[in-house]
């Protein structure tokens, strides 16, 4: 009998990429960004490179316009706005979670990124790791484990980054104007009591302050070239707090609590020179909750059931002042509270076969309040104007049911097996446009989106690890999806196509032909589209999703060619795709070629390390009027780290 708290990777139902801290710092990746360019069917968007918004399967982008999230991030269980996640530190695993979950707590449009951070160990010990590399990027962390008794043992995690940046502005003959500074921390508390459960306190805290020299034409992006009047302003931090509760009652019953709250702040504001205007906004976010999760098995059956909550409250103020022509500016705040119950059996109504169904039923209440707006200028004559309106509210309920049959004979001395083909209903709340300039729109909600998801796939391997494969298609028929996009009159609103679709998939495979010797691969398609969608005088009717590569493809390496030394590469093809929001700009497909090289002694460890080695030229985010911003050059750099 295979119990909840015990299912492997290998039999779970769902298509997902684990990537180990080991994984994380032999492809040195630092932000969700390096995530999302490496593994199947990821991709993203981003304003500056420490601000990248996750879009699975085509599904995702407008976080930062809006307050519902297409695929959320969760530290250690609390889930955290991915734009302002910015570097990542001091983490165990970050699990990956493709398409629609209906009972992992938070819902899950288009899928999930779950980070762990690191357990505190039992013996004393700690680290120091130091980083140098192209841009001036300086980065130092230093880490401990500090038993506190038997049974209880803190984990103290610190750092800090800085980098000039890789853009060269001319105007202003400086090359820090990309640049930035931060530091980061952790506290982490574990405790095991005399009944067996697992308790776990963190506190995770992140500054970063930077320039936001990125929007340029792409000519000069390519280059890496600005001639901007000013840097612009970047400024991102969180505070997390999470609280965990594990505890196996006996063979039959599991039970795991998550509390937790997080503060985010972002503050942005472009050059003038990018729109001839100051443009900007600040983005504070205040959110708490948590769920309650129980999981067992009896007989033929295994279940998994539970509750949660949370509140979000988000402020949102815009400006754009071009003076004396045309200046603008509104203010929002948007609050949401949702709880969801979900429950899930497991039949095992033969050997070899198990029958899934699950129901989510997901109850959201959001408002609008304390919206304003005015605008002046003295084109085609001098005028002003001023609305606002009163608090607005909305709410609804979803049942969201879903139902999986999975295959899993008895596996033999050389072959293990599992196959599933599922279905889940997925959805996103309604709620409001807190940029729009105009009463008349914002006070009109955008509706709730809706996903039929269906899902097959197939898993091979050789039960002591050597080989294994993986296949998956996927097909997701979407109703009223949510878009972010301009009107007629200019105004940024959350739009909705009627209808849209995402189809495609994935596929995995390692092999270690000897054992010092591992190989990878991955190929990822994905065909997104609009089927109807008129949106401010434009019909986007059959046209892609933006931001969204056809086809991705990898290969990978990790070879120990004699004791203490590890060699790590990687090649990966993202497809064309043309850029989120909204620009005529494409990005031709590209190759990213990365490696490590490391030497470990007994307490020491040394390791160079290439990245995008192929200086590959492509952009993550693009305005209509043909701005766009460059992703990172090549990189290159050393690593020096100590254990004692």
């Amino acid at each position: 009998m295979t119990v909840w708290g015990k299912r492997t990777a290998f039999t779970a139902s769902t298509s997902a990429s684990h990537i180990s801290a080991q994984d994380m710092q032999a492809y040195r990746m630092q932000t969700l960004g390096d995530i999302a360019e490496r593994i199947p069917n990821l991709s993203f968007t981003s304003t500056t490179p420490n601000n990248p918004v996750l879009m699975v399967r085509g599904l995702g982008g407008t976080e930062d316009e809006g307050p519902v999230l297409y695929t959320p991030v969760l530290i250690d269980g609390v889930p955290v706005p991915g734009f302002a996640m910015g570097q990542m530190f001091d983490f165990r695993n970050v699990d990956v979670m493709r398409g629609p979950q209906l009972v992992e707590g938070v819902n899950a449009f288009g899928g999930m990124v779950s980070a762990h951070s690191r357990d505190p160990g039992d013996k004393l010990a700690g680290a120091l790791d130091f980083e140098y590399g192209t841009g001036n990027r300086k980065r130092a962390t230093i880490s401990g484990d500090i038993p506190i008794d038997a049974s209880t043992s803190l984990r103290v995690a610190a750092g800090g980054e800085t980098a000039d940046g890789y853009i060269h502005n001319r105007t202003l003959d400086r090359h820090d104007t990309g640049g930035w500074h931060g530091w980061f921390g952790r506290l982490k508390l574990l405790h095991k009591d005399s009944d067996g459960g697992e308790w776990r306190f963190s506190l995770h805290r992140m500054l970063n302050h930077g320039g936001n020299d990125y929007f340029e034409t792409p000519q000069n992006a390519r280059r890496h070239v600005s001639y901007n009047t000013s840097e612009g302003v970047n400024d991102t931090a969180y505070l997390l707090g999470s609280a965990q509760y594990h505890r196996r009652f006996n063979q039959h019953m599991i039970l795991d609590v998550t509390f937790g709250g997080v503060s985010t702040d972002w503050r942005y504001s472009n050059p003038y020179s990018v729109f001839s205007a100051n443009s900007g906004f600040t983005l504070p976010t205040r959110q708490i909750g948590g769920s309650v999760m129980l999981s067992g098995s009896s007989g033929t059956l295994d279940w998994k059931g539970g509750i949660y909550g949370q509140q979000v409250k988000r402020w949102a103020p815009y400006d754009f002042d071009m003076s004396p022509y045309y200046a603008s500016r509104t203010t929002a705040t948007l609050a949401t509270a949702n709880v969801a119950f979900m429950g899930e059996v497991g039949w095992h109504f033969s050997q070899n076969w198990r029958l899934v169904p699950s129901l989510r039923i997901e109850h959201v209440d959001s408002s609008l309040s304390n919206w304003a707006s005015s605008m002046s200028g003295d084109t085609p004559y001098a005028y002003s104007m001023q609305e606002s309106l009163p608090r607005q509210t909305l709410s609804k309920t979803a049942p969201l049911p879903g139902l999986k049959l999975e295959y899993n004979p008895q596996a033999s001395a050389n072959l293990s097996q599992f196959g599933w083909l599922s279905y889940t209903r997925s959805f996103l709340p309604p709620n409001y446009s807190p940029y729009g300039s105009y009463a008349s729109t914002v006070s009109v909600p955008y509706t709730s989106s809706y996903g039929n998801n269906i899902e097959l796939g197939y898993r091979l391997g050789n039960p002591t690890g050597r080989w294994s494969v993986e296949a998956i298609g996927f097909a997701n028929f979407l109703s009223n999806l949510q878009v972010s996009a301009t009107n007629g009159a200019g105004e940024s609103l959350i739009g909705t196509a009627g209808t849209a679709h995402s189809r495609g998939m994935e596929a995995t495979a390692h092999w270690k032909p000897i054992e010092t010797l591992q190989l990878n691969a991955f190929v990822g398609l994905t065909y997104a589209a609009y089927d109807h969608f008129v949106f401010g005088g434009t019909d986007y009717s059959g046209k892609q999703m933006a931001g969204t590569p056809r086809s991705n493809f990898g290969f990978s390496a990790d070879w120990h060619p004699a004791a203490g030394w590890t060699v790590n590469a990687s090649v990966v093809r993202r497809g064309r795709t043309t850029l989120y929001p909204s620009s005529a700009v494409q990005n031709a497909p590209y190759v990213l070629v990365d490696a490590q090289i490391e030497k470990r002694w007994k307490h020491w460890s040394v390791a160079l390390y290439g990245h995008n080695l192929t200086d590959s030229s492509y952009f993550t985010r693009g305005l209509s009027g043909g701005y766009v911003v460059a992703a990172n050059p090549r990189q290159l750099g050393f690593r020096v780290g100590v254990n004692f």
